[in-house]
């Protein structure tokens, strides 16, 4: 039987760097699901599609999802990008080249060679405020074993807005899965998150005072 949990948060004050106030959240753990095991995520491409200018692409809203990911989450998170890369380096096939559901069958067949989950997102923007789902699947064999969802008074559709949604989702899946650790696996999880969270202060540091991000300035010498 699914465990299922949902959580209405009034978060007037919870992250004053974020604008996702009164979020309300749900998220679903699948039976048997081992969110322990998770040691690298992968972004797959998004279930979405943009309806205003203000919205991003959708390569930039998986990008977004990737950099909501390596600043928050403690584990290894990989770009859908990086995983198209290495897709098309050890099989020749170029996922880009492919309409969306084959290229989807693609991934999820190589998938399980560069990581052990994968994460889809999906965008309901039909109505005023948008609402997001993040599912996460397991690459051996694609079964679900985790839903967020998360809607907001002031969750807009922008760019921004999405990317702190994603970086609520990567939080809370931290959260859920250290419930099951011991206190000693719980302390080193607690470390890569603040390491983390250092790691983004310093990115973000570099990219106000250059306008680039240190990553890409190194990749481009």
């Amino acid at each position: 039987m699914t465990k299922k949990f949902f959580v209405a948060l009034m978060m007037l004050a919870v992250l004053l760097t974020s604008s996702i106030a009164f979020a309300a959240f749900e998220e679903t753990i699948e039976e048997d699901a081992d969110l322990v095991a998770v040691k690298k995520m992968a972004v797959a491409f998004p279930n979405y599609y943009k309806t205003e200018d203000a919205e991003p692409d959708i390569y930039d809203f998986a990008r977004e999802i990737y950099n909501a990911g390596r600043f928050t989450s403690s584990r290894e998170i990989i770009a859908y990008e990086d995983i198209a890369s290495s897709i098309r380096r050890d099989t020749g096939i170029d996922i880009h080249s492919l309409e969306v559901p084959e290229a989807e069958k693609v991934y999820a067949q190589n998938i399980a060679r560069y990581a052990d989950t994968y994460v889809i997102a999906t965008v309901t923007n039909s109505s005023k405020r948008p609402w997001l789902f993040f599912y996460v699947y397991n690459s051996a064999d694609s079964k679900l074993m985790y839903t967020y969802s998360i809607q907001s008074n002031t969750l807009d559709k922008t760019t921004k807005d999405y990317g702190l949604a994603a970086e609520e989702f990567f939080k809370q899946f931290d959260t859920t899965a250290k419930k099951n650790l011991s206190k000693e696996e719980r302390k080193a999880l607690e470390a890569k998150q603040r390491e983390a969270r250092v790691y983004r202060k310093h990115v973000e540091k570099v990219t106000y005072k250059t306008g680039k991000e240190k990553v890409d300035m190194v990749r481009k010498k």
